[in-house]
């Protein structure tokens, strides 16, 4: 339990301490000074007391104490505080009273009747509170609760409450201890424990249980999880979740965290064993598992370093236990690497290492690179606003079954802008590149994997390339809109043949044509292939801004080649003299309506769709609608996935002030496609007390992993989740 409850016992603590700071009636020492106002002050110096009446305010250190009556008896060691006593916390927080005792050097203490509303708006009340030995404090019939009253019926029950018959805050040992505690909902009891206890709120960090979780899915069936979290020391803390389910049997997930200035590690593991995978017996227990790890490290400003581990047991197992952060895909990556950055300077070092997921490709044929440099530098604009860039990068890419490859590659660029007085902007770019291959086992024929030989076979490359890009953007203001129009032609000259067919082709395969790469020097990612020949690339580009932040924006483009080129994958786009057009279409006419089009189309006369994403949404953060939709054409990259189309869509209203509801549905709209995902909830949400109830259905299938239905019922009550 955390939050307001604890600041109960807190405040109560403190209202008692305040008063035996009040040098203005104890006569003692205080660090900081009391400002006392009162209608009337009186000292009688032969009972030797102290009285102030009417509307009395003692001001100290941020806090206030407001009372009807205050008095002070030098004889007795007592202070009184009577009739509408009220506290105020820095924080917030505000303590009524209607009478409030000390003795015993203000050590000891009694208060009646008291009501707590803390800074949250959640509040208490005890019949009476009592301090005993200057760090214990003891409250007598105390409720709790975070919940609003009813406006209408102010002695209604409030959703939720705790009562306690005894509660006792030791602060010596930052301890909060319930005897006789019984939580209630709607004013009825529901839970009972006879003794309960928790850290007080100066205690960031405990060991001990926290709250249990249940679900129930096809795979499982009924599951429970009750997680223990363990303080190692200042820094580090580590969380096991051992689970049990009646179809799975036991399973163990544990968390390790450690955070330090120079750095912080996280790592996360899960183990089970299992009779039976991929939906088969596998004559005898099989361990299944996943270990996750992330570090990173700060040696100085400009050095960091670290490492991303990401391990499974096998490919559907991360899938299949929802292994937390984890979405579907179709590779785990593991990566160590070092950064270092300084004013224009880059450099980096990394290894990576991967698991492949997809089923039918052997784990002998995925790489593993290491190490991997780039290097950046860019100098300071000259006298005419002309730059010069330096990249450098150096790879080994190594398989047990494969291609072996080793790489240096390193470019020098100059680029020069210019702006006419007519306003026409010209930037002047001029490039050289060297590359440098070395090569085992080269393989260019898809799906053969050539027989291991101990043969290097040297390639290199220079590549020379210039490039003009001219600019003519027109602008007008009209009223509250801008409006902008500008054209742009960009011409790249390089030479042909810069793809020999002994340099292997490791990370320029994921060709994607769109505007964002349109007037680039080289639209393939990665270094292994060069898009190379004489070009013409041009565009159009219009806007209108709103003073109010809304705007659109619309981008269309084609790229003219000297001649056809074949080193593009199919219904890339790019293959013909004449590229395919592209285009973007943004809409945000205001802060509630956003619309993204983005498309591919064939530049024959039937503008065929090669490839289009769409992005809506509209309303507000509680009431939206939102759509995404996507059409792709098959780019024969990979042989099992060919056209695909997929249309996706989220509703959320709120119904009241304290309801709402939420739909989802992801369709695939492909020949053999269906639904891949339907999501309905019912969401209850208040200052106290959230509740959802839901169900899912998933229709993927992955050999254990099958289509699977969840229908589940979350809740969290404030201060105790």
């Amino acid at each position: 339990m955390t939050g307001g409850f604890h600041r109960l016992f807190a405040t109560a603590a403190f209202c008692l301490w305040l008063m035996s700071t009040t040098s203005a009636f104890a006569q003692a020492e205080s660090d900081q000074p009391v400002l006392l106002t009162a209608e009337t002050l009186k000292y009688d110096q032969s009972l030797g007391l102290v009285t102030a009446e009417g509307d009395v305010e003692l001001v100290q250190g941020g806090r206030t104490l407001i009372a009807d009556l205050v008095s002070y008896s030098e004889r007795d060691d007592k202070v009184i505080a009577s009739g509408n006593v009220a506290l105020m916390e820095t924080d917030g927080t505000v303590l009524f009273a209607d009478y409030m005792e000390l003795t015993d050097q203000m050590r000891n203490g009694f208060i009646r009747d008291v009501s707590v509303l803390l800074a949250d708006n959640s509040r208490s009340v005890a019949a009476y509170g009592e301090r005993r030995d200057g760090n214990r404090t003891v409250l007598r019939k105390a409720v709790y609760t975070t919940c609003s009253l009813c406006p209408t019926d102010r002695t209604r029950p409030p959703l939720w409450q705790l009562k306690g018959d005894r509660v006792e805050h030791d602060a010596q040992a930052q301890d909060i201890t319930y005897r006789d505690a019984t939580f209630e909902m709607f004013g009825i009891p529901i839970l009972y424990t006879p003794y309960f206890s928790h850290p007080d709120p100066t205690v960031n960090r405990r060991s001990g249980l926290l709250p249990p979780s249940y679900l129930t899915n096809d795979h499982f069936g009924q599951a429970i999880r009750v997680p223990y979290y363990y303080v190692i020391d200042e820094y580090s803390d580590l969380t096991l979740a051992p689970q049990y389910s009646t179809d799975q049997g036991g399973w163990l997930y544990g968390e390790f965290r450690q955070r330090r200035q120079t750095g912080e590690i996280s790592l996360d593991g899960s183990i089970t064993r299992v009779d039976d995978t991929y939906g088969a017996r596998v004559g005898g227990e099989e361990l299944r598992g996943h270990i996750r790890a992330n570090a990173a490290f700060r040696s100085n400003d400009d050095i960091t370093w670290g490492a991303n581990i990401f391990r499974a047991s096998d490919d559907t197992y991360p899938s299949l236990y929802k292994i937390p952060e984890y979405t579907s895909r179709n590779v785990l990556t593991s990566r160590i690497y070092g950064e270092a950055i300084n004013n224009r300077h880059y450099a980096a070092v990394n290894a990576f290492s991967f698991q492949n997921l997809r089923p039918g490709i052997a784990s002998s044929t995925v790489p593993v690179v290491a190490p991997i440099f780039d290097y950046s530098a860019v100098t300071e604009p000259g006298d005419y606003g002309g730059r010069w860039a330096f990249d450098a990068n150096m790879a080994n890419i190594y398989r047990e079954r494969g291609t072996d490859t080793r790489r240096v590659s390193g470019s020098v660029s100059w680029s020069q802008p210019y702006y006419a007085p007519s306003g026409e902007i010209y930037t002047a770019t001029a490039m050289v590149r060297a590359d440098g291959y070395w090569v085992n086992d080269l393989n260019q024929t898809p799906g053969m994997i050539p027989a291991r030989s101990d043969d290097t076979t040297f390639a290199g490359r220079v590549i020379p390339v210039v490039a003009l890009d001219w600019r003519y953007p027109f602008v007008r203001d009209e009223g509250n809109v801008r409006q902008l129009i500008e054209p742009i032609v960009s011409a790249v000259i390089s030479p042909y043949g810069g793809n020999k067919r002994d340099i292997p082709n490791e990370d320029s395969i994921a060709l994607e044509f769109d505007e964002t790469n349109l007037f680039s020097l080289n639209r393939f990612p990665g270094y292994d292939r060069w898009d190379g020949g004489p070009r013409l690339n041009y565009g159009f580009r219009s806007a209108v801004y709103g003073a109010s932040g809304g705007y659109s924006e619309l981008l269309v483009g084609q790229s003219l080649r000297a001649r056809e080129e074949t080193i593009f994958p199919a219904n890339s786009g790019l293959n013909d003299q004449l590229s395919d057009y592209v285009g973007r279409l943004t809409i945000s006419p205001g802060r509630y309506i956003s619309f993204t089009d983005r498309v591919r189309l064939a530049q024959s006369s039937s503008f065929d769709v090669r490839r289009h994403e769409l992005s809506a949404t509209l309303g507000t953060n509680l009431t939206y609608l939102s759509l995404t939709y996507a059409d792709v054409a098959d780019t024969n990259l990979v042989d099992d996935i060919g056209d695909q189309e997929a249309i996706g869509g989220t509703l959320r209203v709120q119904l009241t002030q304290y309801w709402s509801t939420e739909l989802r549905h992801t369709r695939d709209l492909s020949g053999n496609g269906g639904s891949l995902l339907n999501f309905g909830g019912l969401r209850y949400t208040d200052e106290c007390f959230d509740i959802m109830l839901f169900a899912q259905r998933t229709f993927f299938s992955n050999r254990d992993i099958q289509p699977d239905t969840t229908i589940g019922l979350r809740f969290r009550i404030a201060t105790f989740n």
